[in-house]
């Protein structure tokens, strides 16, 4: 423990000197750099409450404790070179409690040009449209599990097209990433892309917004002989590469079983969304909808899956008036978030009928669409190790509740000119799976306040606190909170 204490002081000392250093620079150069240091302070009376562990990326403590934190962020411009930028980010945290962890959420190289990027490492993302601050989470990818490696080139940002005008632009991404070893594979892979477009200038009343992502965990080795895996190889050749690309049947092969010839190369999944933004005077409109999608439910006439998905409206006060003694409201949410259809409870691929989509849930990586055993994608979908319901389940499968309904509330404001706060509330009713359904359906309320403002001792020094608090039938009645302190140092040098 000791030790452990003082290899992260040293190094978050060893942080905070070369933070400081960086100011000392030539203050004309147009180069953009970020640094925070934090101390929180946790507490629960018994696990950690939801709101406070969801999509915080697998960095908040299992329990009662202390986190420690640093990162930087430095994006500058290569010499003599106009548009040419290249930068790195660090995030180091240490979880002090009963189970003590040492946790690098973020490390990434990346080169920039205008508005392509190319990064390498660990870098925390987001995929697919939805409101990332007061919502329950992008259903595909929210930021849930600790960020995997990956190689990634993208567009950052719309890019509008000149021949339309400018009303239309466009942004996407192409990934490979490594998902390492999990409890039933290693050494597979993921295959990500995205593609979204933008009707509309950026100075445009009314902007429509349409795009999709798809995620492939392919290639690899199995452990053991399970399931439907009778060899130790999944397909991992380029061929196999192309069929994951296009999202193409196997078909017959030699060495492949039967799994494989009658599927596509391995565990595809993502969303189809489509969103409008609407602007007024003093305040805007967003509304969006992930379509969901695994194996072709959604493209079906029958059997389909168009019921489930996460709709959302999101209403932003572009002006709030932060008035000494008053309450002023930032921004409003409303999300509902649909899985229970899945096309259906049938599965019979001789009769055409394929419903039974087992979000989440794959038969051959056992480990399903998580990375390092925490789900990827909505924390709504729950692994059992989470949950106190005791009924059976498939403890092969990562989710063993993947049939729910999510009623979201979220808020963000001001109290006076400069509290800052924002709330979270959420009820779901959990239905279990198709194949081990709950006989009854537990109700869940997850909610959280958070507050935090400036502390004029020093300039960027900001505390917050927060409590959270979890009652229902799902997970165990909890009641915690935090309070922390941050220092920031950003701007350019």
């Amino acid at each position: 423990m000791k030790k452990y204490l003082l290899v992260f002081t040293l190094l978050l000392l060893g942080f905070v000197f070369f933070s400081f250093g960086a100011f000392s620079q030539d203050s004309t150069k147009k180069n953009y750099i970020q640094q925070q240091v934090s101390i929180s302070g946790y507490g629960t009376t018994a696990n950690m409450p939801f709101w406070m562990r969801a999509n915080q990326y697998a960095t908040a403590p299992i329990s009662s404790g202390i986190t420690i934190q640093a990162s930087k962020k430095d994006l500058i411009n290569l010499p003599n070179k106009t548009h040419w930028r290249v930068g790195y980010g660090i995030d180091i945290l240490a979880n002090i409690s009963a189970k003590n962890q040492l946790i690098l959420p973020e490390l990434y190289g990346q080169l920039r040009y205008k508005k392509w990027e190319l990064y390498v490492g660990r870098k925390r993302e987001i995929f697919g449209l939805c409101d990332t601050l007061l919502g329950t989470g992008s259903y595909i990818w929210s930021g849930n599990a600790l960020p995997m490696p990956k190689i990634q080139l993208s567009v950052v940002d719309y890019i509008p097209l000149k021949f339309t005008n400018n009303s239309i632009a466009l942004k996407g991404t192409y990934a490979h990433g490594w998902f390492g070893a999990s409890d039933y594979a290693y050494r597979y892979y993921l295959h990500q892309k995205s593609f979204y477009a933008r009707i509309g200038k950026l100075s445009s009343r009314l902007k429509l917004y349409g795009g999709l992502n798809h995620q492939v965990q392919w290639g690899g080795k199995t452990y053991d002989n399970i399931g439907t895996v009778n060899n130790q190889t999944l397909p991992s050749s380029f061929n196999d590469y192309l069929l994951v690309i296009t999202g193409s049947l196997l078909g017959k092969r030699g060495g492949a079983n039967a799994f494989d010839s009658t599927n596509r190369v391995g565990n595809h999944l993502g969303s189809l969304d489509i969103g409008a933004e609407f602007e007024f005077r003093r305040m805007s409109l967003f509304v969006y909808r992930q379509n969901l999608y695994e194996d072709g439910s959604l493209a079906r006439s029958q059997n389909t899956n168009i019921g489930d998905g996460l709709q959302g409206v999101s209403l932003n006060i572009l002006y709030p008036e932060r008035t000494k003694g008053k309450i002023s409201l930032k921004k409003a949410l409303f999300e509902l978030l649909v899985t229970t259809s899945q096309g259906g409870k049938i599965f019979d691929i001789d009769q055409g009928i394929l419903g039974r989509d087992n979000y989440f849930n794959h038969q051959q990586y056992y480990d399903g669409w998580s990375y390092k055993r925490k789900i990827i994608g909505t924390p709504f979908i729950t692994n059992y190790k989470d949950t106190k319901v005791q009924e059976p389940f498939n403890s092969n499968e990562i989710a063993s509740n993947n049939r729910v309904i999510v009623y979201h509330l979220g808020f963000e404001g001001y109290y006076g000119e400069n509290l800052h706060f924002l709330s979270k509330l959420s009820y779901s009713l959990n239905y279990g799976t198709y194949g081990f359904p709950y006989p009854t359906v537990p109700k869940q309320f997850s909610g959280l306040f958070q507050v935090d403002g400036q502390l004029n001792l020093w300039d960027g020094l900001e505390w917050t606190a927060a409590v959270a608090l979890d009652q229902g039938e799902l997970y165990k009645n909890t009641f915690g909170g935090k309070i922390g302190i941050r220092k920031s140092w950003s701007g350019k040098k």
